[in-house]
């Protein structure tokens, strides 16, 4: 489910689909289709609405993917977790299928998920995952038997009667799409599901693997740590400090792992790369800069002296000299950062906007 504008995370979105947002300077699809093939599963089927054809150009003539079948569905218009779904149907082929929203970094056992649902003789099964703030999501009770019991939508503290959310992860049964109506916006959660746990045909499997929705900034660049830190994604050959060859680092760059640098990335004399950060390709940091905790995506700039810290910059983003970025800040491309701005909780820049030198303080 790929489909949406990934709202959460503008700017960046407006030009960079939110399933191709990097994460150590590879593109998110890339894990969750790792996900699927190490789960067992013989192809996918990815629904596309939003920025179809970067993620389209991105799968094209990929070798990896050789003997793992793809294929996209379409929507001309949004059609829900469930509209998608049913809008899949021409290219599934009536056996059992897993749905994983498009935002999810996980560590799952998918293998054991669909093995469990098999033995079920549930109709669906829904993946659940605990957290540790229940009333900053919709939580869903189980009974003894792993059958889902009730839905609570972001409940208050005193309602609490569980720390179990929905992690976007399900196996689901043909007839399952036949409940779905066509050409239509539905939502799986809400239409569906309740019909299936009215009926007691939706079980639940519980999993205490990684898991995270990368949807919103701070989540992120929570997820950017954990790849850089090999918590999650870690493929053959993983490096906690890894710098492209065709870098060039200057003399007396301090690079505090775990960072990822990528290929053409130019850093100047006396700059700080700090941990968690990660510079994607033809990235350039000036003498005396310092990047800290967070992303630079292609062609971001760092001018001399300037500071970026827990924010996440877009492609071809320019900060200027002495200019600081900090705080959760997210910047679109191609937008500038004037000489001497300071740039702080959350702010977010649109695309190509240019804050003049010393003009604005936030």
């Amino acid at each position: 489910m790929v489909g949406g504008k990934g709202s959460r995370l503008r700017p960046i979105t407006y030009h960079v689909p939110k399933a191709l947002v990097p994460l150590r300077n590879r593109p998110f699809m890339g894990y969750m289709v790792d996900f699927l093939k190490g789960g067992g599963l013989d192809g996918v089927v990815l629904s596309l609405g939003y920025l179809p054809d970067p993620i389209q150009e991105y799968f094209a003539g990929r070798p990896d993917l050789e003997g793992f079948s793809l294929d996209y569905a379409m929507e001309d218009r949004p059609l829900g977790t469930a509209g998608g779904i049913k809008n899949a149907g021409a290219y599934l082929d009536g056996e059992p299928l897993v749905v994983v929203n498009g935002d999810i970094l996980t560590g799952v056992d998918l293998g054991r998920l669909v093995q469990d649902h098999r033995e079920s003789g549930a109709l669906a099964t829904v993946t659940l995952t605990s957290v540790e703030d229940p009333t900053a999501y919709g939580l869903v009770e189980v009974d003894s038997e792993m059958k889902v019991r009730r839905f609570l939508e972001k409940p208050a503290y005193d309602e609490v009667t569980t720390n179990l959310v929905n992690a976007g992860i399900y196996v689901l049964e043909p007839e399952v799409l036949e409940m779905i109506p066509a050409y239509r916006e539905v939502s799986i959660e809400r239409e569906v599901f309740p019909e299936l746990q009215s009926r007691g045909k939706l079980r639940a499997h519980v999993s205490s693997a990684y898991w995270r929705d990368v949807g919103t900034p701070r989540s992120y660049l929570a997820a950017s740590n954990d790849v850089l830190s090999g918590a999650v994604g870690a493929g053959e050959g993983f490096e906690y400090l890894y710098v492209e060859p065709s870098a060039r680092v200057g003399k007396d760059v301090r690079i505090l792992p775990p960072v990822c640098v990528g290929a053409g990335c130019e850093i100047g004399d006396g700059a700080t790369i700090g941990g968690r950060a990660s510079l994607g390709e033809g990235c350039r940091v000036g003498a005396g800069a310092q990047v800290e905790g967070s992303i630079l995506m292609q062609g971001a700039e760092v001018e001399n002296g300037a500071v970026v810290r827990s924010s996440i910059i877009g492609p071809g983003a320019r900060i200027g000299q002495d200019a600081i970025v900090r705080g959760l800040s997210v910047l679109g491309a191609g937008c500038v950062v004037g000489e001497g701005n300071v740039l702080d909780q959350g702010l977010r820049v649109n695309p190509g906007v240019v804050l003049q030198p010393r003009s604005l303080t936030f």
